[in-house]
């Protein structure tokens, strides 16, 4: 397991990583992954442990374990432990023969406040923000229609509708992190999004992922509240 401590945004962040064991089902190796950070973040104090999660990133080797992996994820970081996520179809993610890996980020509040969530309407597998303290995180967004040049506009808009929604906008955001299909341009992405969000971002990182249901382009974003 990989684990990194740091503070950003006025809080101290754990960032854990580990890949699965392919021991029996996709569901039973995300369920060992869960335990062991939950084991990991009680070893730093936090209690209970997943309670802290605000992201994950969860990679799968295909589609078939992309599926168990994502609903044994949402059950496991339920009730007090629902936060944010995104999944992404990655082979060349894995250096062992693990069908699951799972990137988590776990928050040490300030305060005795509680998590706010937000779910979209309908409700769904995927929590639409996590409100803590001074921080909102969004799921990653995307979307199915054929072509980058359509994906794009749309999330953008989908993710200034939840930014507002929390009352923020482009503005208040500290980091966007995109996942981009190989098939498409980086430059591209840079110069579409641009055009589309004038304001400069303060951190922005890129990942290369294959597709999954036609989906080319995937956005996570964390805004900060002004204090």
């Amino acid at each position: 397991m990989r684990e990194k401590l740091f503070n950003w945004l006025g809080h101290e962040f754990i960032a854990l990583s580990c890949e699965g064991d392919a021991i029996g089902s996709v569901t039973d190796e995300t369920a060992r992954l869960f335990a062991d950070f939950d084991a990991r973040l009680r070893a730093h104090g936090l209690e209970p442990g997943l309670a802290h999660t605000v992201r994950t990133r969860l990679w799968a080797r295909d589609m078939d374990c992309w599926d168990g992996g994502v609903k044994e994820r949402a059950r496991i970081l339920s009730g007090d432990a629902r936060s944010v996520s995104s999944s992404h179809i990655r082979p060349e993610r894995f250096a062992s023969n693990g069908r699951i890996a799972i990137d988590l980020l776990a928050m040490r509040p300030r305060s005795a406040q509680a998590k706010r969530t937000c779910e979209y309407d309908p409700e769904g597998i995927v929590l639409r923000y996590l409100d803590w303290e001074n921080v909102v995180f969004l799921s990653g967004v995307t979307v199915i229609l054929p072509t980058f040049h359509e994906q794009l506009p749309v999330i953008v808009g989908r993710i200034s509708d939840s930014l507002a929604h929390a009352g923020l906008d482009w503005s208040r955001v500290a980091r966007a992190s995109f996942f981009l299909h190989r098939s498409c341009e980086l430059a591209e992405l840079r110069r579409c999004f641009s055009a589309l969000v004038p304001t400069a971002i303060p951190h922005t990182d890129y990942t290369s992922v294959d597709t999954r249901q036609g989906k080319l382009v995937e956005i996570e974003i964390t805004a900060e509240r002004s204090t």
